[in-house]
């Protein structure tokens, strides 16, 4: 998280409004290599790894899918324990002010020497809009250019964690700016960068990341979206429709707060800030599924909680049954499922940058579980890395299950399963879609 901010029931994630049901395939190291190799694009002048269609590729030509971690402590005892989780991918916080040889020492020891791809990033601008910190960012890269330069063959760039503005063609124009310099001073493999607002924001990627990718001489260029506060996997089912110039939708349940505003019982404040809702599976009214626009504060008391659209459905037909309802915006598997679209039309590739252990931890809380976001990460082939292998949170070096680290103890140590916390079991040992049940190395290791 860059401080932004039991197993948990499987759940088929909602995708386009339609609830479906996973059959995950078993990932094959073997299957990938078996097929042919991809062509590195015209204007590509690296050897190593490469954006093609929309896909990952590795300097070998085959497909590369990242499932991996976030190491936030470049002086923990985490390399062992990385490694020995099944990791394919890495991503670093490095510090900056160190010698860069000795950086790039330390990176070809404990990721590449280990078959493990890093993802290095430099934090010095995180959930800042200055783009002088971008900038500053930028110039430490060229600087140091001579020395990073020699892991162009494994390296992906991450050039900033959590910079920019939401929304906003600044970061668009910076990270165009960005791009460029870092070429000119001779990075030939991918750079990564983060949405804005402080990772989170889905509309500069949706907006603006097409612009960025087709700047880049290269066309080697990923996003990383983080799914931390803004995701939510908040959901009801339609029991009945009152037609009108404002829609209201009562919805089944009986819970004592509201299904999309859980601070609000009845009688308190009940603004949602949603106001969109994604609705699959109406009978007889159909003209409701798909987007609906919402106002922001919902209704109701337990046992008759309503949802009003700001739709006219005065002359549609009568609501005959059924409906799924779900928040356009905040839900995690359609935030999941407009990064694989994304990739599909603009050719970039999109990442899952970063997620935590949900259950409402951190300064920045969503109840959103592992198992939803990896579940729907791996059902439209989407890459993802953990936060964080060793973010402790207790003295000497140590965490719980209150916070955001993988590991117990080191940090980053993991030599048997009690090492691992709830989070950290969740993502490694899962046997559908932990680490060690379908990540695997590049084929050019």
């Amino acid at each position: 998280m860059s401080r932004c901010l039991a197993p948990y029931p499987l759940r088929a994630p909602l995708v386009a409004g339609l609830m479906l049901t996973l059959a995950l395939p078993a990932a094959s190291a073997d299957a990938a290599a078996a097929a042919p190799a991809a062509i590195r694009p015209a204007g590509n002048r690296g050897d190593g790894f490469f954006v093609l269609n929309g896909e990952l590729y590795d300097p070998a030509g085959h497909e590369f899918r990242i499932r991996g971690v976030n190491r936030l402590h470049w002086d923990s005892d985490s390399a062992e324990g990385i490694s020995r989780s099944g990791a394919n991918t890495e991503r670093w916080d490095v510090d900056f002010t160190r010698s860069s040889a000795t950086n790039v020492a330390m990176i070809r020891r404990e990721s590449i020497a280990r078959h493990i791809v890093p993802v290095v990033g430099n934090w010095g601008g995180t959930c800042s809009p200055d783009t002088a910190k971008l900038e500053a960012m930028v110039a430490s890269w060229v600087a140091q250019a001579k020395q990073w330069r020699r892991l162009n063959r494994d390296l992906i760039l991450n050039i900033a964690n959590e910079w920019g503005p939401a929304d906003s063609p600044v970061w668009r124009d910076a990270y165009v700016s960005a791009v460029g310099r870092l070429r000119a001073a001779g990075y030939t493999g991918p750079i990564l960068i983060d949405s804005g607002g402080c990772g989170q924001d889905d509309a500069d990627l949706v907006k603006y990341s097409q612009a960025v990718f087709e700047a880049d001489p290269e066309r080697n260029v990923m996003f990383a979206l983080h799914l931390y506060g803004g995701t939510n996997d908040y959901s009801a089912s339609i029991k009945n429709v009152d037609k009108g110039g404002t829609t209201t939708l009562r919805l089944q349940g009986n819970s004592p707060t509201h299904p999309f505003a859980p601070s609000f019982d009845g009688h308190n404040n009940s603004y949602s800030g949603i106001s969109a809702y994604q609705i699959s599976g109406v009978q007889g009214m159909t003209a409701l599924n798909g987007r609906q626009p919402a106002r922001q504060n919902v209704g109701g008391t337990p046992g008759d909680w309503t949802v009003s659209l700001t739709v006219d459905s005065s002359a549609w037909p009568a609501y005959a049954g059924g409906g799924r309802i779900v928040d356009y915006d905040g839900n995690y598997a359609l935030k999941i499922a407009r990064l694989a679209a994304l990739a599909r039309r603009t050719g970039a590739v999109y990442i899952v940058g970063e997620f935590g252990p949900g259950r409402g931890i951190g300064p920045s809380p969503t109840r959103v579980t592992p198992a939803e976001i990896l579940t729907a990460a791996e059902a439209d082939g989407v890459g993802w890395l953990a936060w964080a292998w060793d973010d402790n949170n207790l003295p000497n070096a140590s965490a719980n299950d209150q916070w955001f680290s993988m590991t117990y103890h080191g940090p980053g140590i993991f030599r048997h399963a009690s090492d691992l916390t709830q989070f950290g079991r969740e993502v490694v040992l899962n046997p559908m879609y932990g680490l060690k049940a379908r990540a695997h190395p590049a084929s050019s290791f």
